[in-house]
């Protein structure tokens, strides 16, 4: 199967299915980036425009700071989920179990990542607009190199990590050398699927973050723009080129072989266990006995199929700290998206406790527990992640927070508004 018809059979599926949800997940992505990117640009007008003729200078640098913000929380989350659009999606074991070449496979997840790339490139688009109209076309022509590097990682060089992360996966000779240098200590093979995006994640971050100084006219890192531009869109460019032309050898073997992984999950093999606090929490919060041993089996399995949360969530986490010791200017700017990206991907992970490989609705119900005691443990799964998010990253951001009021409001808002959607996300199974 060529690429471009193997494309066109996945937009069809996608668009067939995301019809049948109804309501807002029904609407096309650029429509949803379109009303994202208009709530940003709309917080940037109005923070320019209530400020004071001697605050246009901070104010304007507080909005730049936080269209950076929104940038590195999009793209980084464009970068990170490359690896689920090439082995994790849907329609990735049917895939898998099909002669179709590797090159088509990849230039599927390809496509993918361009289009996230895409919808996250137009919201922050639309705030750019804000900042030429308020405060200086200029200025909003600059922030159009971070815009491009940021799509250039999570459109390229975020399948070229997750390509060498499945080659990783699917090599023997690799998974020894790497045995022999653990000892005693051995990850699930999955685990590269998450460390080697999470480190291409990193370096388009740390990209972005180059640029800040540059697009208000100040020196970027090392003098020179033409060096950040050259790494940051450079880099991309060729990790795109060299997965392309190793696709064929690598894909198909690398989509088996996280398929046939997936099918081992209930097997002693690799077998994982919940984390001590996970025990702990669970012992004390479920007292039904079938909630709980439905909470220890999600608790082994994610552990065993998604790894990353548990470096992932601490990483950032030690980053609302970083946050709260040096108190930026833009400093609810940052400490806040860091905290809302955390809560998400803990609803992102509450989502993955209800389906397939973790659970199974349909066996889940020929079973002697109660509807209310799997939703009980799955709930609390949930909100075990968004306490300690709120808990340990949270309450330093607001006790070090210049406006204590205000990053208080704003914490507990999402604190609150976390627990109600996994509370009812998870009352749908």
């Amino acid at each position: 199967m060529r690429p471009s018809a193997l494309i066109r059979w996945a937009n069809l599926e996608e668009r067939r299915r995301r019809q049948q949800k109804g309501g807002f997940q029904a609407l096309p992505g650029v429509i949803v980036s379109v009303f994202l990117g208009t709530l940003l640009a709309v917080e940037i007008a109005r923070r320019l425009l209530m400020a004071s003729d001697s605050d246009v200078v901070p104010t304007a640098i507080a909005a730049s700071n936080l269209w950076f913000a929104a940038a590195v929380c999009g793209y980084l989350v464009g970068v990170f989920g490359a690896s689920f659009r090439l082995f994790w999606r849907r329609d990735s074991k049917l895939l898998a179990s099909l002669p179709v070449p590797g090159r088509s496979l990849f230039a599927l997840a390809l496509w993918r990542s361009q289009r996230v790339a895409l919808h996250v490139s137009i919201a922050l688009a639309c705030g750019l607009i804000a900042l030429g109209a308020f405060v200086d076309w200029d200025v909003a022509a600059r922030h159009t190199l971070p815009l491009a590097i940021g799509f250039a990682g999570a459109a390229w060089l975020g399948p070229a990590a997750s390509l060498a992360a499945g080659a990783i996966v699917a090599s023997d000779k690799a998974q020894s050398m790497i045995a022999n240098m653990g000892g005693e200590f051995q990850a699930p093979r999955t685990t590269w699927l998450s460390i080697l995006p999470g480190l291409a994640a990193t370096a388009v971050a740390i990209a972005l973050i180059s640029c800040a100084s540059w697009t208000l006219g100040g020196r970027p890192p090392g003098g020179s723009i033409m060096l950040v531009a050259g790494l940051g869109l450079g880099i991309p460019i060729v990790a795109g080129v060299w997965a392309w032309t190793k696709a064929d050898d690598i894909v198909p073997a690398a989509v088996r072989e996280v398929a046939a992984l997936d099918q081992e999950i209930l097997a002693h093999i690799e077998r994982s266990t919940p984390s001590a606090l996970e025990r702990g929490f669970f012992g004390v919060w479920l007292r039904n006995p079938g909630a709980h041993k439905v909470a220890i089996k999600d608790a082994s399995l994610a552990r065993r199929r998604y790894p990353s949360p548990y470096f992932l969530i601490p990483v950032g986490i030690v980053a609302l700290w970083i946050v709260a010791g040096t108190e930026p200017d833009a400093y609810l700017a940052w400490g806040g998206s860091i905290l809302a990206g955390l809560v998400v991907y803990a609803l992102v992970m509450a989502r993955r406790y209800m389906v397939e490989p973790v659970e199974i609705p349909s066996l889940l119900r020929t079973l002697p527990i109660s509807p209310q005691a799997a939703i009980a443990a799955k709930t609390g799964a949930a909100q075990l992640r968004i306490g300690l998010i709120a808990a340990l990253g949270g309450v330093p951001l607001i006790l070090r927070a210049p406006d204590f009021a205000g990053t208080l409001v704003f914490v507990a808002s999402v604190t609150v508004l976390a627990l109600a959607a996994s509370q009812a996300w998870c009352r749908r199974l």
